[in-house]
């Protein structure tokens, strides 16, 4: 016979109470809003989803109407992903507010994404989505994959593959109507 025991406090949403994140925004809790089950196309109103960070704030996809957003799905052991995300923070940066980016990741628990956070340098949150209920309501089937969102909710491009900076910049300068500051 085998038993096993343990003490200890839980950790908090799962994540290491002792882990510094250098700075990054962790949404370890999130919640889908919008259970519709067709096809998402060009035109279409985005799926709204909910997210809560480690200090209790929330934030949700319909609240940042009135700018442009970008959803990007990703994952830690997904190596383009992880590559364009300095090119997704030089764009965010150079937007100087007038844009969202929110980086869903797919299917990985708030640890594992804690324990990643020090090793990127961003500045838009990170949003845990374990069992993948948003990236599938997104029809998300290869990482990374990224939707632009015009500032009125609407689903204005969706692309599937890693982006460079340009790549973002001159869909950024159609999703925007102008041409973001470089």
């Amino acid at each position: 016979m085998l038993w096993l025991a343990g003490c200890g406090q839980p950790e908090a949403a799962g994540l290491p109470q002792e882990l510094d994140l250098g700075g990054v925004r962790l949404a370890p809790e999130s919640e889908l809003l919008d259970r519709g089950r067709e096809a998402l196309a060009v035109g279409d109103l985005a799926p709204d989803f909910r997210f809560r960070f480690a200090d209790g704030a929330t934030g949700q996809l319909r609240e940042l109407r009135g700018q442009p957003v970008v959803i990007n799905f990703w994952a830690t052991w997904c190596t383009p992903c992880v590559d364009e995300l300095p090119a997704f923070e030089q764009v965010y940066q150079e937007a100087e507010g007038r844009l969202a980016i929110l980086a869903v990741n797919r299917n990985e628990l708030p640890a594992a994404i804690a324990r990643f956070a020090p090793s990127v340098d961003v500045s838009f949150p990170l949003i845990a989505d374990p069992v993948g209920v948003i990236g599938d309501r997104y029809m998300v089937q290869s990482l990374p994959t990224t939707y632009f969102i015009t500032s009125d909710g609407h689903i204005h491009a969706r692309h599937v593959g890693a982006l460079n900076a340009e790549q973002l910049r001159e869909q950024l300068e159609e999703l925007m109507g102008a041409t973001p500051p470089r």
